[in-house]
């Protein structure tokens, strides 16, 4: 039988200054995003962090379902209200590099980013994030930062079995998820603190972490492949996705459809 989701453990664990200080567990929602998107401005905390034991209707990116079995996965949303609306793409990779980064310490594999927002290990999918924003004109309502991580999960529907992996699978210890999700919290409030400053550092720790930084991949945008090879040079300060064309020119990709097709994928 799975353990409940243990509050005063989680609790007990998290060194954060203000994420996560009002936090919300609920056993079961359509999606945690859905559920904060509901609650009204004034009630909406900056740093409200809402964990679910099931979603019965998570998504992924471009609407995608996202399979999580009861209990045995970590799905959470982020609440954030910034000053602005301006690279938004760069906190979304800067989330997921800081999820990234925690996951690192339980596994001797790289843990690393694919464009634009899935974690992954190997070429398999242990992750990913569901940004979505709500916006007064053109300062942000708020932005809700969902989160999913494949933690137990170990059946997984036939069409997924060859693309996912859950952490279980490559960890060198036992994974205690309050306390796993008590340290991302911990990294992603650094990670914002960061980006919220406007870190000249914080695109180019992102860019290592990009499957296929540095090399010479294929590029395929809105389904269509791009005729010849790009270097992808990662992301630049706004988040957009820099490429070198064989003709040496930089091109740059704002738009999410855009995939990085390496020798690997």
């Amino acid at each position: 039988m799975q353990k409940p989701f243990d509050v005063e453990l989680f609790k007990n664990n998290l060194r954060t200054t203000w994420l996560g200080s009002e936090f919300i567990y609920i056993d079961k929602v359509d999606s945690t995003n859905s559920w904060l998107k509901k609650i009204p401005s004034e009630e909406l905390v900056h740093g409200m962090v809402l964990a679910a034991r099931h979603q019965t209707a998570g998504r992924g990116q471009y609407q995608r379902s996202w399979h999580a079995t009861s209990g045995l996965n970590l799905t959470f949303t982020i609440g954030l209200c910034p000053p602005d609306g301006d690279r938004l793409t760069l906190l979304t990779l800067a989330a997921a590099f800081a999820v990234s980064e925690t996951l690192e310490a339980f596994t001797e594999k790289s843990v690393l980013l694919k464009w634009p927002n899935d974690i992954v290990i190997g070429s398999k999918k242990v992750g990913g994030i569901l940004t979505e924003c709500m916006f007064f004109g053109h300062k942000p309502d708020r932005v809700l930062l969902g989160i999913g991580i494949n933690l137990s999960e170990n059946e997984f529907p036939e069409n997924l079995s060859d693309s996912v992996i859950s952490m279980s699978e490559v960890s060198k210890e036992t994974i205690v998820m309050e306390k796993l999700l008590a340290e991302i919290l911990f990294q992603v409030e650094l990670i914002y603190q960061d980006w919220h400053k406007h870190s000249s550092e914080l695109h180019n720790r992102v860019s290592r972490k990009l499957i296929g930084y540095g090399e010479w991949v294929t590029m395929k945008v809105n389904g269509e492949i791009l005729p010849g090879k790009f270097k992808f040079l990662g992301i630049n300060q706004k988040g957009e996705l820099l490429a070198l064309n064989e003709e040496l020119d930089v091109n740059t990709f704002a738009h999410e459809q855009v995939r990085i097709i390496t020798d690997q994928s």
